[in-house]
């Protein structure tokens, strides 16, 4: 499909008329941008794309690059790809977020483009090839590549077949966003009525949810420790603290690599802690808050993922538990709770927030108290759902359904309408998947929920899923509940050749 500019200026013709024309077209592109970026689609975006590539105009290269990752493999087949320049051809196929299962995809989009004019681009293909992530191959797929590159070239080395895990993940570079599931990991907490503390260690369940088939799969036990904290970057599940079978709380910091399928040890924390918040933001991951043997706690750290390292920042102003957490736009915000430690609890009316730019915490008013939420960030506005509402009191306290929008000065977004959930519940756990909220079990009036509900923008009601927690007596909860991707089985395969991978299916 062609992409036609017009324009009701008649072209000036002159010694300088082609750089006049380019600047006129530049000049007809920032006027037509907004409208272009409404009419993307899998029919247009490739021109789009060069179009908005060749005058590095941002606001339209943005979005059409997402629709050229997403429909990659389909653009292959239409004409407007053959006729790709190689500087184009050449930044597309760097691109992390392609939507190809296997990086064979790429390699003969790479070789089909050259094909189409041997003559001419043969030339160019090695420059093509040191994009493609040859590490990414299964055997069966590198025997396809060696035979083909024979044809145009004496000998080739593909020295990637033995690599060790970290080794070839290093040498491909990464995973293109299609190589993934995006899903949702949730760290169980086991029901203490269900065990038997005196014959068996406790240990938290780690399952891995496909919303997209409403399917579970079973990832590694975290060992003898509950009530951990969790956040995830990428393919990777970080978890700090907890508390032991014994009573004692943990001051660990474990990794769980999806790719590699293996936990390990990461610098401990300063101090052990549970019920904390644990938070990433700019490439560092954050505690603070929570409590110890001793009592709660004010002090608060941040790790360095690029040095791996733990430093000290600034203290709460005061103690906070039973209190969410999130990070929104470079800010962190602990949200609702119970301040201090005294037999009678003060209600947190508001939000305390840290700055991680000017590393200070400040205070926002809230007009009404609730403990045991869960929160997340829907767009600029903070989505708190559940909880605990109350009298001031605690014998007042009771669970809620309420689900409401705050902004970041904690007023109510009464034009963001979201509807209550169908179960009055405290601390369930919330993730955000494409368009859709879910929300995992919770707890309710000394109950574990099992259910899974999803709601999206200009839903009336939320949505029961098919499926329930994968274990009756293991519930899922806010600080154990978020969103993770693991490789697909295809994937793994080229990681851990001759072994079983532990991963949701592709």
């Amino acid at each position: 499909m062609a992409l036609c500019i017009w324009s009701p200026y008649p072209v000036l013709v002159s010694a300088s008329g082609l750089r006049i024309h380019i600047h006129l077209e530049v000049l007809l592109l920032c006027f037509y941008g907004r409208f272009f970026k409404g009419k993307i689609s899998v029919w247009n975006c490739l021109e789009l794309y060069v179009l908005a590539h060749s005058h590095n105009y941002r606001p339209l290269l943005r979005p059409a690059s997402h629709h050229v990752a997403i429909h990659f493999e389909q653009l292959l087949e239409f004409p407007a790809f053959q006729a790709l320049d190689f500087s184009i051809l050449m930044s597309i196929v760097v691109l992390d977020n392609l939507a190809v299962e296997s990086e064979i995809i790429v390699y003969r989009a790479v070789r089909r483009w050259v094909m189409h004019r041997p003559a001419e681009r043969l030339p160019k293909l090695p420059f093509l090839m040191d994009q493609v992530r040859l590490a990414l191959l299964s055997p069966k797929e590198l025997v396809e590549v060696r035979a083909e590159m024979e044809e145009s070239y004496e000998s080739v080395c593909l020295p990637w077949e033995e690599l060790s895990v970290e080794e070839r993940l290093w040498a491909s570079r990464g995973l293109r966003r299609g190589m993934y599931h995006d899903g949702v990991v949730c760290v169980g907490l086991p029901k203490w009525s269900a065990v038997n503390v005196g014959d068996e260690e406790l240990d938290s369940h780690v399952h891995f949810f496909d919303p997209s088939i409403e399917s579970w799969e079973q990832l590694p036990d975290l060992k003898t420790l509950t009530s951990p904290s969790c956040v995830s970057i990428g393919h990777k599940l970080y978890i700090t603290g907890g508390q032991r079978l014994d009573g004692s709380y943990s001051d660990a910091l474990q990794v769980y690599d999806t790719i590699g399928s293996c936990w390990t040890q990461l610098p401990s924390m300063s101090a052990a802690r549970a019920g904390h918040a644990f938070l990433v933001c700019r490439k560092k991951l954050y505690v603070a808050s929570g409590w110890d043997i001793t009592g709660s706690l004010v002090c608060a750290e941040s790790y360095d993922l690029v040095g791996e390292e733990w430093a000290p920042i600034a203290s709460l102003p005061f103690a906070l538990t039973y209190f969410s957490s999130m990070a929104l736009h470079g800010k962190l915000y602990l949200i609702g709770g119970e301040m201090g430690e005294s037999e009678v609890p003060v209600p947190h009316r508001g939000f305390l927030v840290y700055d991680v730019g000017s590393g200070q915490w400040t205070q926002v008013p809230v007009a009404f108290e609730f403990y045991e939420a869960s929160v997340l960030a829907l767009g600029h506005s903070i989505l708190v759902i559940g909880g605990l509402v109350g009298d001031g009191s605690p014998e007042g306290r009771r669970f809620t359904p309420r689900c409401l929008c705050l902004g970041p000065d904690g007023a109510v977004r009464p034009e963001v309408c979201v509807p209550p959930l169908p179960i009055a519940i405290s601390y369930p756990g919330v993730v955000r998947w494409r368009k859709r909220v879910y929300v995992f079990g919770g707890d309710s009036y000394d109950r574990y929920s099992s259910a899974i509900h999803y709601w999206e923008v200009g839903q009336e009601s939320w949505t029961r899923c098919a499926a329930d927690l994968p274990d009756p007596n293991y519930g899922a909860f806010g600080f154990g509940c978020i969103p993770l991707k693991v490789p697909r089985k295809n994937i793994l395969s080229v990681f851990h050749r001759g072994s079983a991978p532990t991963s949701a299916d592709s």
